[in-house]
């Protein structure tokens, strides 16, 4: 096996490994996240008006 060839194959283990390694702490990083106790509660309103609210109203009543 040719120097080049040795190279390539341990370059590309590297590489490799490298992402495998970036993969498994990032999930690490965003289960430490979400196991924390810290979130944020928020409420929601619509703040558009329908245009008729009567005739909205009337097919509620059905």
């Amino acid at each position: 096996m040719t120097y080049k060839t040795k190279s390539l194959i341990y370059f590309s283990c590297f590489v490799v490994a490298s992402l495998v390694y970036y993969q498994i702490e990032q999930q690490d990083e965003l289960q430490e996240h979400m196991d924390s106790e810290t979130f944020v509660e928020a409420e929601f309103q619509d703040e558009m008006e329908p245009e008729n609210p009567q005739l909205d109203f009337e097919e509620d009543q059905k």
